[in-house]
This record gives C-alpha cells, structure tokens and sequence, in this order.
C-alpha cells in the first residue's frame, strides 16, 4: 500500500446525476495545478420511455457553461474515457494551451470509444499506467464488470484524492485493487446502476461491487467517499446498495456530489416521469443554485 504522505485538496464537484445532468465533471486544486476531470455532462436521451424535460435541459446548459468556464480556469484537463457524458471533444480541441491527459485511444479501447476518441484533434498524454510528479493514473479498467462490453476507463490520482470514473462500484477486483494500493482520504465513484438491476446489472455484480467497496472503506485510510452517477438515478439506491451503515462503522462519510457542496440533490432524471406528469416540479432558482449562475 502506498503510504498516505499526499497532499490535500481543493475539490469542487462541478456537475452530476445529482445535480440534474448525467456527469462526473470534478475540479481539482492541488500541487499548484488546477486540474478538471471529464470535463463534460449530457442527459439521458430516454427514460421511463420519456425525453429529458425542459428543466433538464435547463440544467445541462447551466453545467455546460460552468464547466466551460472551469475549464478555461484550469491548466490541466483529464478523460478518463469518451463516453459523452465525461467526454466533450469540441471543448478539448479549442483549449490547446491546457495540458491534456487522456484514456489511451489506441490500446484497451472499444470500437465506440476508438471512433469518438478520433474527434480529438490536438495533443495530448496516453495517461493509463503512469505516473508523474503529483498526478498518477491506473491502467485500464473495466467499464463495470470483466465481462463488459463497454469497454475501459482509467482512474486518477491527484493528492489524497482518488477519482474512480465509471467502474461501477467498482464491480471489478482490480480496480478495487488499484484504489486500495492508493490508499485514498477521498473517493469520487459512480456506483452501481441499480436502476437497471435484474435487468441489464446483475445482483451478483452488485454484490460484489458490495464487497469491493467495503474492502476499499476497510483497508484504505478513507474518510470521505463521493458516490453519484449511475447509482443516483435510482432513487431507492441506499436500499439497493447496502454500504451505508457499513461505512458509518468505519467512519467514513458518504455524499453525494450536491451534498458534497452543502445542497440538496436534483435527481431530475430519476424524476422525469413525475416532472413531465407536473407531480413535481423543480425551479429554475434550484438550478442556478446547483451551478452558481
């Protein structure tokens, strides 16, 4: 295990699912860097059978504005894999001054994920397995469990922050591994999508997302575990993913990326269908709060 001799963070959790987009955008401040991670958010284009509503639409103009203009602040970017929602090539190809670490697009890559990746048009860093001064990367991981068909992603380091991308739990014991041989204080992770459970996830892969996660909470020096994305598009997820007491017994403090921030979370794609029905409503005020407009 690496020692825990990092050092601390500035962390701003710049858009999510719990903040009404489909998104992982964090940024960074440590090291005299200023680093934002998978600079991008979209939405889902269905759910419950239903387009985003206008609110969501709302929201994912506000992220993509706030994160612009984080992304015009900092001197280092990070992808972590080129999903659209981590992943905005015409946002990278127009700030060639910043420093760009990315997913390998040529080795451990998907044919999706190769052709997406082709839209970058500027230089960059194959990051996956390395390490420099005060920023390090894992080697490629699954999108989820082995057997995925999603292809890879790679984890970050920076500090004693650990950021995990879409490993989903992580289902994966190598990514589990890796996390755990970083020894992190804070953890930003996706989660499990439960929402698709029995359906598209399976329950043994939850469980065993499950075990990994306590084996990361009980080994490492965590005190902070960031969890959102697809996790949080399920709005019973603290049922369907069982660490919550867990992690109260070993000290750790599980948010996500609204709480982080001190606010109550949006889950507006977990809401659609009563948002469309007018069961729910969500002002343009809650949204401007979440991205400090």
């Amino acid at each position: 295990m690496v020692s825990n001799t990092y050092f601390p963070v500035k962390l701003l959790t710049l858009a999510s699912d719990s903040l009404g987009v489909r998104s992982m955008a964090v940024y960074v401040e440590c090291c005299g860097r200023r680093i934002l991670i998978d600079p991008s958010a979209a939405l889902g284009p269905r759910r419950y059978g239903l387009p985003p509503t206008p609110v969501e639409e709302e929201a994912l103009a506000f992220a993509s504005q706030r994160i612009r203009e984080l992304a015009e602040r900092a001197d280092t970017l990070v992808v972590t894999h080129y999903h659209w929602d981590h992943y905005d090539p015409e946002l990278l190809n127009a700030l060639t001054d910043k420093k760009l670490y990315v997913k390998d697009p040529k080795n451990d890559i998907n044919y999706s994920q190769r052709r997406r990746a082709s839209l970058l048009h500027r230089d960059y860093v194959a990051a996956d397995g390395k390490e420099f001064d005060d920023i390090s990367f894992s080697p490629a991981l699954p999108h989820g469990p082995e057997r995925t068909r999603l292809g890879y992603v790679i984890a970050v380091r920076v500090g004693d922050l650990v950021f995990s991308s879409d490993i989903q739990g992580p289902v994966s014991e190598r990514a589990a591994e890796w996390i755990i041989s970083q020894n992190p204080k804070i953890l930003i992770m996706d989660g499990p999508p439960t929402y698709f459970l029995g359906y598209k996830f399976a329950a043994a892969d939850r469980d065993k997302a499950v075990e990994n996660l306590t084996r990361i909470m009980g080994e490492t020096d965590l005190k902070t575990l960031v969890l959102d994305h697809h996790l949080t598009r399920d709005l019973i997820y603290r049922e369907r993913f069982p660490v919550f007491d867990k992690a109260e017994e070993l000290g750790v403090r599980i948010t996500t990326y609204a709480e982080q921030r001190g606010l109550e979370p949006i889950f507006l794609e977990a809401w659609r269908k009563d948002i469309t029905k007018g069961v729910k409503e969500v002002g343009t005020e809650v949204i401007r709060r979440a991205y400090d407009v």
